[in-house]
């Protein structure tokens, strides 16, 4: 395509939306209101995401050993674990350490003075890296010798779990929804504009304009629009998130397990999902009102 026709093209959409202003930002607003909905839901999609993966990490897996198990299948366990690619960390307790832990955990220390120790066994506390494993792992590790039991908790997972797929769920039935909309007044908007330059397209059919050569300012002209809602959208969003990151963050450390993601990540993937969706949504709609709406 030639530098005249580019330049062409570019210059006729600005100037349809210059023509049309209340119809623009009319078709702006649709679009930046839709993803502002969908940010949201992203949002809190990936917040849900990283509550669910610290909680199975803080640990959620916890390994008894039977009662004077013997040191080789101690090391043997131990050399599992830390070859393990799901195991993040995990940390032997001796019976000894266990044993004062439980004292401190009651309020006489003195009734337990003469407890034998040796009742008390090897336990592991495991993080895991990815908590939907964690059936998985304790299916392995429990027909490991001198193992008596391997706890998991999951009540936290699975439910963060549920709740991510209807946010996902949500997320997607909000996006077709706020689409459809955008679309249908994208493609009002061009149709208004094809309307009004009627007769100047029916020159420049006459003299030998291809279809494309009309086209293509229409689809300019919807691209802009959707850039300029997702720009805006983006701007809404990411300000709101980072006013509600300091006032829910205050006191909390970025790496407790309901500590939020940081804006700068939020702001870094929005940026590309509004960008891609807008600038599409927009581009898609002007170009189906154009071919429905004018012969050429």
């Amino acid at each position: 395509m030639r530098l005249s026709v580019i330049g062409h093209s570019l210059k006729e959409g600005l100037r349809s939306i210059i023509r049309h202003p209340l119809v623009t930002l009319a078709s702006i607003t649709t679009i930046a209101l839709m993803l502002v909905l969908l940010g949201a839901f992203s949002a809190f999609s990936l917040n849900a995401r990283q509550i669910m993966n610290r909680a199975g990490q803080q640990p959620p897996v916890e390994i008894t050993m039977v009662i004077g198990v013997s040191e080789e299948n101690l090391s043997d366990l131990s050399r599992t674990l830390e070859d393990h690619p799901d195991v993040l960390e995990c940390t032997l307790f001796t019976p000894r350490e266990n044993f004062e832990q439980f004292k401190q955990s009651m309020e006489n220390h003195e009734l337990f003075e003469d407890f034998p120790v040796a009742n008390i066994p090897y336990t592991y506390s495991i993080r895991l890296t990815d908590p939907e494993q964690g059936e998985a792992f304790r299916a392995q590790i429990s027909g490991m010798p001198g193992v008596r039991d391997v706890s998991l908790e999951l009540t936290v997972m699975q439910f963060l779990g549920k709740a991510i797929i209807w946010v996902n769920y949500a997320t997607l039935a909000a996006f077709i929804v706020l689409s459809v909309i955008s679309f249908f007044i994208i493609s009002n908007m061009v149709r208004v504009a094809v309307f009004a330059r009627g007769e100047e397209i029916g020159i420049m059919k006459y003299v030998g304009a291809t279809n494309w050569y009309i086209r293509i300012p229409y689809i300019v002209e919807g691209a802009f629009v959707g850039l300029c809602g997702a720009l805006l959208a983006w701007a809404l969003t990411w300000l709101a998130y980072e006013r509600i990151y300091d006032l829910l963050m205050t006191g909390v450390k970025a790496t407790d397990i309901l500590a939020m993601v940081n804006p700068a990540m939020i702001a870094t993937q929005l940026i590309i999902v509004n960008l891609a969706v807008g600038i599409g949504v927009g581009a898609l709609g002007s170009a189906v009102a154009v071919r429905r709406h004018i012969a050429v």
